[in-house]
């Protein structure tokens, strides 16, 4: 028997083991500078395939992936914003600037990006030591639920390694969902403490909702919610027992209110986006095909050629957690009751939330663009309740007499054996017949199944729960190693956007960097170089009608102070023939693209008397040498007049802008970047009143004289949502306050 004092100990050992294996699943950082992640695809882009050398890969634009074009430079954005210490809500550099707080999967108040907030750290590091935290912090929540749920260190452990090196994290660990995952196993241990009746569990479980909340990932949260409402009934009907049901929902409704409040302060601005931008986040990564159920035993990512869907990939709780399932049957009449209602509640849960990607997944996948659960999202709960039931599986075992023991034993080779010819046999054959490589999965399946058995049969002649558990917590690590291997990658520092002599041009230009289709994959503002396409795929509407009427003529892309511009010869020839005349050549690359200097371009800043006022923007009529569309404001239809000056004051911020105009007439003051509710302008320290110009553009009316306006981005969604969550925060903390002993 332990002693207190031995059982920390133990505890603290299992913790220390968990972060050894997180240091080993994003090896060699830090012992080496780089990333865990794939991102050499984008030495094949122009801009850094200079940086290539024999020994890295090259990808093409679509070949890149969300990292690299997406999350990155997101990581990169925020730590130029710490770096100048302000806050992160604007993102100049892409699309004529775009909102950066209120996108939500920028993840800026997420937990795991506190890295990016140690500017003393190199931007590599701190993204390598974000995935490192997301695996630590996994392993030991599932340890910590799995110990309050009465499972022996061992075995708790067993839980932690097998949630740390699931596919949702080990396989996405630079992705959203990845951060909203770590505390999932929390959601599980305070959900059933209001399953069994502790009426205090319902605020807990509002702040651990919170933390999902925060990774970013709302599809990830709205999932966690419909699956939290399914429990209640799953565990109701299991006991047969129907009432209290009430009382349970009533505790879920108030933590999901109190997850509302705790972070309004980050959904209330994503609202006010989700309404000024067009649905195109929400990419879709397939479906899950009954032809591919195998997974649940064979490692999906060893046996399809090319990367399976990601709810193909959330199947495959790991092969220790699948083999030991056959256990669970052998000594399930021996478990508790209340253990066997938990887990068996947790897993019909689990399997009717399989049915839903399995019989509606077209649906789920129908590219609507709204932040719903697609398929892998319905299986977040998959992984975690397979390890749940293999950990409680292998403890039961050890506490079986000589009787039981041998009982146990032949039902656990029989359901072995129905497992192995239904998922090895059977599955492999279905996907030799599909054509795809099923021979490694299939051994590695078979000795993973070897394992297994020898520890169980071994701990049956001499039982020890250290050997079956720590024996078991390494099949696991290793079978999840090479079971992920084709994911898990890492990219040196020098592959991770390397500073080319393409990008020095690029920033020695000192403009907007427009031209090239193939400019949308290029993800420059990871550098801090301002581009008119966006790669990260935020789309407000304005930004989209008038780049709309850009592709059809480029020339209106001089209204937006687009003075750089990258061309291929096939562009100058064909859209970009007739600026000819005002193109001047910087410089000609090795790939072929050209850099050329549209002398034409406006400034980003510019004083207009004249132009047409409408009730809403039309692109039809935006014309390079139209009058300017204004939405409010009174300006004559013609204007001869030279214009006064107008220069941007530095030092330049992303929230601010401050512009300086020389003596002028009335006019309109344009700065040609994107209009968005939360911009406000001041005139000489007075408000002013703010019009979208051209669609897109921010416009201030100035009377005569010489002024000074500045920009500034405050948007009410923000404070309005940073009180809401401050009072949710008070509120929490009432609530979960230790009660006061009594004398």
């Amino acid at each position: 028997m332990l002693t207190p004092k031995h059982l920390r100990l133990e505890n603290w050992a299992c913790a220390a083991l968990l972060a050894a294996s997180a240091l080993l699943f994003v090896a060699p950082f830090p012992w080496r500078g780089g990333v865990p992640v794939e991102m050499d695809g984008l030495l094949g882009l122009a801009p850094w395939s200079e940086a290539r050398t024999p020994g890295t890969g090259a990808g093409s634009a679509g070949e890149i992936g969300v990292t690299a074009q997406r999350h990155y430079p997101w990581h990169a954005h925020l730590r130029r914003a710490v770096q100048s210490r302000e806050l992160p809500l604007w993102n100049p550099h892409e699309g004529f600037g775009a909102p950066f707080f209120a996108v939500w999967r920028t993840r800026v108040l997420s937990p795991f990006s506190l890295p990016f907030y140690l500017f003393f750290l190199p931007l590599t590091t701190a993204f390598s030591l974000s995935i490192l935290l997301k695996l630590m912090v996994a392993g030991w929540m599932a340890y910590y639920a799995a110990r309050r749920l009465a499972l022996a260190p061992p075995f708790a452990l067993l839980v932690g390694i097998a949630y740390q090196s699931g596919a949702p994290l080990l396989g996405l660990s630079a992705e959203p969902i990845a951060d909203a995952m770590p505390w999932f196993p929390l959601v599980l241990f305070w959900t059933q403490c209001l399953l069994v009746g502790s009426p205090g569990a319902w605020p807990r479980l509002g702040g651990v909702l919170a933390l999902i909340a925060l990774g970013g990932s709302p599809e990830t949260l709205t999932a966690v919610l419909l699956f939290l409402l399914v429990l209640p009934v799953a565990y109701r009907l299991r006991t047969r027992h129907i009432r209290s049901v009430t009382g349970v929902y009533a505790g879920l409704a108030g933590a999901t209110v109190l997850c509302l409040a705790l972070v309004a302060v980050q959904w209330l601005p994503y609202v006010e986006y989700r309404s000024e931008s067009l649905p195109t986040m929400a990419s879709s990564f397939g479906t899950l095909p009954a032809a591919d159920l195998s997974a649940f035993l064979l490692a999906p990512l060893r046996t399809h050629a090319d990367t399976p869907a990601r709810a193909v990939q959330f199947l495959h709780p790991g092969m220790v957690a699948a083999l030991l399932s056959s256990l669970w049957f052998a000594v399930r009449p021996h478990a508790g009751k209340r253990r066997r209602r938990l887990l068996e509640t947790l897993l019909a849960a689990s399997g009717l939330f399989l049915l839903i990607p399995l019989c509606i997944g077209r649906l789920l996948e129908s590219g609507h663009g709204l932040p719903l659960p697609r398929s892998e999202h319905f299986l977040v709960p998959w992984a975690l309740a397979w390890a749940f039931l293999a950990a409680a599986a292998a403890e039961e075992w050890i506490h079986l007499d000589a009787a039981g023991c041998k009982a146990a034993l032949r039902r656990f080779f029989m359901a072995l054996g129905v497992l192995l010819a239904v998922f090895v046999l059977a599955g492999g054959l279905s996907l030799r017949m599909r054509g795809m490589t099923a021979g490694p999965a299939v051994w590695a399946a078979l000795l993973c199944a070897l394992a297994v058995a020898a520890l169980v049969v071994a701990t049956a002649v001499r039982p020890s729960p250290k050997l079956l558990g720590y024996g078991l917590c390494l099949a696991v690590l290793l079978s999840g190693l090479w079971a992920l291997g084709p994911v898990r990658h890492f990219t040196p520092a020098a592959s991770v956007f390397p500073g080319t002599t393409f990008i020095a041009a690029l920033r020695e230009a000192e403009s907007r960097v427009a031209g090239s289709g193939a400019l949308k994959a290029w993800p420059l503002a990871a550098h801090g170089i301002p581009q008119v396409h966006n790669p990260a795929g935020i789309t407000l509407r304005r930004y989209r009608q008038f780049m709309d009427a850009a592709e059809g003529n480029p020339a209106i892309m001089r209204r937006g102070a687009a003075g750089a511009l990258l061309l291929t010869r096939q562009d100058i020839q064909g859209a970009y023939a007739a600026l000819r005349p005002t193109l001047n050549i910087q410089e000609v690359f090795p790939s072929g693209a050209i850099l050329l200097r549209d002398l034409a371009a406006k400034p980003r800043a510019r004083m207009i008397y004249a132009g047409r006022r409408v009730d809403r923007f039309n692109p039809d009529l935006l014309k390079m040498d139209g009058l300017p569309q204004i939405e409010g404001g009174q300006l004559p239809d013609k204007d001869g007049g030279p214009a006064a000056e107008a220069v941007i004051i530095p030092p330049e911020r992303s929230n601010r802008v401050a512009v300086r105009t020389g003596q002028t007439r009335p006019g309109v003051l344009v700065l040609a970047d994107a209009w968005y509710p939360g911009w406000r302008a001041t005139v000489d320290g007075e408000p002013a009143v703010m019009v979208p110009v051209d669609g897109l553009f921010r416009g201030v009316e100035v009377g005569e004289g010489a002024h000074e306006v500045v920009f500034e981005f405050r948007p009410l969604s923000v404070r309005a949502g940073f009180w809401i969550s401050l009072g949710g925060v008070v509120i929490l903390l009432v609530l979960t306050r230790p009660a006061r002993k009594r004398d």
